[in-house]
């Protein structure tokens, strides 16, 4: 499948990745950029960079089965040999304490370490108040290549935040923390409110996707929770609990600086989404969402075909022939996404831990 004309902005210009910083000290936080930490640009090459949520268990990986698949899917992404590896979230079930993830996610996944881009899923903040499990891993230079981006943005209190931006190539990435949107309070405009957590990252999301205009092919944001489910948010109870409604905020900023995709984990499935809008509406201008929560731990089936009475009888949404906005779907196989990022557009595909292709595309920008 081929799909000409993604909202990739035209990159004319080549980049070098360069040390570029802005600084607000009135909102408390900033802008940096490493160029250590990024992939610069290269006209004449393109970047492979495979991406997956939802890892590893609190048990070791066994054959036959349908959890605990996590240690294929570390070789699948190895033996590709990625440029960039781009966690979605939930890298360890089911409590993200630092013993978990160096006993189970680390005996795997170690071996990836230098090209890893992390987010923090909500599993990360269970049992703890600061996901300390998560940021003792992810921000030791001795388990992550990219720990001082994992670090670089912190709370009044000095606990670490996790989002940060980088670039790979002509496309600039940026990495949230879709939980803190679940820990505030919002406006009556649907806002999070001045100087929460969640205020902080919004502020700095604006500033920071402002300064990476000019040059890029296009933009690729990541964070754990995906906006759109099976269903609509304000239509499933599933996407009620965890209030992801709080983050269309998000997505109207991603709207307005044309950010091309948003790669998320959380379903423990793979879902291919068309462009909408930040409401869930089709927009030939719109977001595409991909979701790839396929990386081990197990995984979720779509609710049955027969429709029950009413959408509050099933916590997990509708039916999917109701889902027109809905490309494709696949709960039946663990595996990772994999992006391969060049000047003039993307190639995409979900590919299996036994190698075959699930499903694939590509979009030219235009």
């Amino acid at each position: 499948m081929t799909m000409v004309g993604g909202r990739c902005k035209s990159a004319s210009i080549v980049l070098v990745a360069i040390l570029f910083v802005v600084s607000m000290a009135a909102s408390g936080f900033s802008i940096a950029e490493n160029a250590n930490q990024s992939l610069p640009a290269d006209e004449a090459r393109a970047y492979t960079v495979f991406a997956v949520g939802d890892i590893g268990l609190d048990q070791l990986p066994r054959a036959n089965t349908n959890r605990y698949q996590y240690d294929k899917v570390a070789q699948l992404i190895f033996d590709n040999s990625p440029d960039a590896f781009l966690t979605l979230g939930d890298a360890q079930h089911n409590d993200g304490e630092l013993e978990d993830y160096l006993t189970y996610y680390d005996t795997y996944f170690n071996k990836l370490k230098d090209i890893t881009y992390p987010v923090p899923g909500n599993h990360d903040y269970y049992l703890t108040d600061y996901a300390e499990g998560y940021f003792d891993y992810f921000g030791s230079p001795e388990y992550c290549g990219n720990s001082e981006l994992v670090l670089q943005q912190e709370d009044a209190e000095g606990h670490s935040l996790g989002y940060y931006s980088f670039d790979i190539g002509t496309w600039h990435i940026v990495a949230l923390n879709s939980y803190l949107t679940h820990q505030c309070e919002l406006t009556e405009d649907l806002l999070p409110v001045e100087g929460s957590t969640a205020w902080q990252q919004y502020e700095w999301l604006k500033a920071d996707l402002a300064a990476h205009q000019d040059g890029y092919t296009g933009t690729i944001a990541t964070m754990h929770h995906p906006l759109y489910d099976w269903e609509l948010y304000y239509k499933c109870e599933w996407i009620a609990w965890f209030d992801l409604a709080t983050q269309v905020h998000l997505w109207e900023v991603f709207q307005e600086y044309d950010v091309e995709m948003v790669l998320s984990g959380h379903n423990h499935n793979y879902q291919r989404w068309t462009t909408q809008d930040p409401y869930g509406n089709y927009d030939s201008e719109g977001v595409r969402q991909f979701v790839a929560g396929t990386g081990g731990a197990y995984l979720w089936q779509l609710p049955p075909e027969n429709p029950l009475d009413s959408v509050a009888d099933y916590p997990h949404g509708i039916p999917v022939e109701t889902l027109e906005n809905l490309e494709y779907y696949d709960g039946d196989h663990f595996g990772a996404m994999r992006l391969v990022l060049s000047e003039t557009g993307y190639e995409y595909a979900f590919i299996s831990v036994d190698g075959d292709i699930i499903d694939e595309g590509e979009v030219v920008c235009v």
